[in-house]
């Protein structure tokens, strides 16, 4: 499965282009609903060593005729799924829109007894 950005691009293309680049941290993915993330990290970490960053949105969709979003947003299922990023090499994981401090709450207690970073 290709993953590509809005415009078409694989995202595998835009995260080797950056690899290596100076003043390049980290390569990262927003706004992106949770359930994309996965294959998001896999194709990142196909082509490069630089940190993943991702800060996914809830996963609500807005539907332009009712005015209201769709769709269920349950931070504790936020909090389960950044274990499985983190595992598929996530270095940074943080929230985007429609997110709550209790979606980041759950990812915090989801590491708070775990070293992320190693330490030297």
């Amino acid at each position: 499965m290709v993953v590509s950005i809005s415009d078409g691009t694989p995202i595998a293309e835009c995260a080797a282009w950056l690899a290596g680049r100076p003043g390049v941290a980290a390569v990262g993915v927003n706004c992106t609903p949770p359930r994309l993330i996965p294959d998001l990290i896999r194709a990142i970490s196909a082509v490069t060593d630089t940190p993943i960053i991702v800060y996914p949105n809830s996963g609500e969709t807005y539907d332009p005729v009712g005015h209201c979003w769709r769709g269920e947003s349950a931070p504790a299922e936020f909090g389960t799924f950044s274990r499985e990023w983190r595992k598929l090499g996530a270095a940074l994981i943080g929230g985007c829109c429609r997110t709550t401090p209790a979606h980041i709450r759950q990812i915090s207690d989801r590491f708070r007894k775990a070293t992320i970073w190693p330490i030297d």
